[in-house]
C-alpha cells in the first residue's frame, strides 16, 4: 500500500506541475497577442466583462484576435450558437442582452436562494449543479454564503457569453468592428448597473453554468482565482462600475 501511495502521490505531483506549465506558457502567449495587437484601455475594459469565457478557452481578455484559427472558430460557433451569417449573429446578440437565460432562470434561482426544493423531473440537474457550485466556490475561492446572498440574477452569465460572441462575429465579418463594440458596451453598462463588483459577477456567472447550462463549475475556478486574486489581472485593473473610469 505504501508503495502504491507513493506513486499516486508522485503522478499527481507531475500531473499538477505539468498543469501550471501549461498555465505558464498559455500567459506567455496571451501576452504576446496583446503586445502585438493593443487596444485603448476603454475598450480592454469591456472586453474585461467577457473575461470568464475568454480565459476559459485560454485566450486574452484584453484583444480582439484569438489563437484559434478561422475555421474552427467558424465551426465552433455554428454548432454551439447556430450563429453563422450577420442575421444570426444579430439575433444571437440582441436575445443574449434583453432576454438571455436570465429570463428563465432567475426564478429558480430566487426559489433555491429561499430553501426550496425541486425534483430532478422538474428542474433536471440545475439544484444540484447550483449547490455543486456553491460548495466548490466556498472550498475554492473561499467565499462565504454572504457572498451569495447578494447575488439575486444570472445575468453574468447571458453578458460574458455576448461580449465573446460579439468578438467572435467581428473576427469572422458578421458584424462589423463599430457594431461588435456596441454591443459589448451595451452588455458592460447593464452588468456596471447590476453588480457591486467583479466577486459578484463571477458568482452570477457560476450560478448561470450550474442552472441554465447544468455544469460543474470546477473547470472555470481557476479563471476566477486569477481573475479576482492576481494584481495584474483585467479586473484589478478595471472597476465593474463603468461610469468610474469614464472620462
Amino acid at each position: 500500500m505504501g508503495i502504491i501511495l507513493a506513486i499516486v502521490i508522485l503522478l499527481i505531483a507531475g500531473l499538477i506541475t505539468a498543469s501550471k506549465r501549461i498555465e505558464k506558457k498559455n500567459k506567455k502567449l496571451r501576452q504576446e497577442m496583446e503586445m502585438a495587437n493593443p487596444l485603448p484601455k476603454e475598450k480592454q475594459h469591456l472586453l474585461a466583462y467577457g473575461a470568464n469565457l475568454a480565459l476559459y478557452r485560454s485566450e486574452s481578455p484584453r484583444i480582439l484576435p484569438v489563437k484559434i484559427d478561422h475555421e474552427t472558430l467558424k465551426d465552433g460557433l455554428s454548432s454551439a450558437w447556430d450563429v453563422s451569417n450577420q442575421e444570426e449573429a444579430v439575433q444571437t446578440l440582441e436575445w443574449l442582452l434583453t432576454e438571455g437565460h436570465r429570463a428563465k432562470y432567475d426564478e429558480l434561482l430566487m426559489a433555491l436562494k429561499a430553501g426550496q426544493s425541486f425534483t430532478e423531473e422538474e428542474v433536471g440537474k440545475s439544484q444540484e449543479c447550483y449547490e455543486s457550485a456553491q460548495e466548490a466556490m466556498m472550498k475554492k475561492l473561499s467565499f462565504a454564503k454572504s457572498d451569495f446572498d447578494r447575488v439575486n440574477t444570472i445575468a453574468a452569465w447571458d453578458f460574458d457569453r455576448a461580449v465573446n460572441i460579439a468578438r467572435w462575429s467581428c473576427i469572422l465579418g458578421y458584424i462589423t468592428e463599430e457594431q461588435a463594440w456596441g454591443y459589448m458596451e451595451r452588455a458592460a453598462d447593464s452588468a456596471s448597473h447590476i453588480f457591486q463588483s467583479w466577486k459578484d459577477y463571477f458568482t452570477s456567472f457560476a450560478f448561470g453554468r450550474a442552472l441554465a447550462y447544468e455544469g460543474n463549475i470546477y473547470d472555470i475556478l481557476w479563471n476566477g482565482k486569477e481573475l479576482l486574486e492576481e494584481k495584474d489581472s483585467i479586473w484589478n485593473e478595471f472597476g465593474i462600475k463603468r461610469s468610474l473610469n469614464r472620462k
